[in-house]
């Protein structure tokens, strides 16, 4: 799947996932899928240092980050003014792990877990980030006609 905006720089996405396994399977899909920069980070003060004053397309975040991180991101990207107005920022999904041998218990296969039934399928995962790129695309563009180049 080509990056939404090839012609230019490939897009910054940031995933602030601080579950390792998680982490690696969110870098995995998004390095396969897109043509694009990638910082993981285990906390918005992390994620925040990493990005060194770069504005990034999509901020992707953990369902169980400490709801003072998601307010750290939100005032550093409030602080950014009309900069950040095409930052799409995006809850991350519980991803599937991939298909794997059945786990015995006292003879039986085990049922899969209620999180891992309902967990999300990576394709879903990707096409569901490329539309995010594509609306920051299109938030980008529009800024820039508006209020011109940067």
């Amino acid at each position: 799947m080509p990056s939404p905006n090839s012609a230019e720089a490939p897009p910054l996405i940031v995933a602030v996932e601080p579950d390792p396994l998680q982490a690696n399977r969110v870098a995995d899909i998004l390095r396969r899928a897109f043509s694009a920069e990638v910082i993981l980070a285990d906390t918005a003060t992390e994620a925040i240092q990493a990005l060194r004053n770069r504005m990034p397309e999509l901020i992707l975040t953990s369902a169980l980050l400490p709801p003072k991180d998601e307010d750290q991101l939100t005032q550093w990207l409030r602080a950014r003014g009309e900069a950040a107005n095409h930052v799409q920022t995006v809850t991350i999904p519980v991803l599937e792990v991939p298909a794997q041998a059945p786990i015995f218990s006292g003879g039986k296969p085990t049922a899969p877990s209620p999180a891992t039934a309902s967990a999300c399928d990576p394709a879903m995962f990707a096409d569901w980030v490329s539309v995010y790129l594509d609306l920051a695309a299109t938030g980008r563009k529009a800024e820039a006609v508006h209020h011109g180049p940067a």
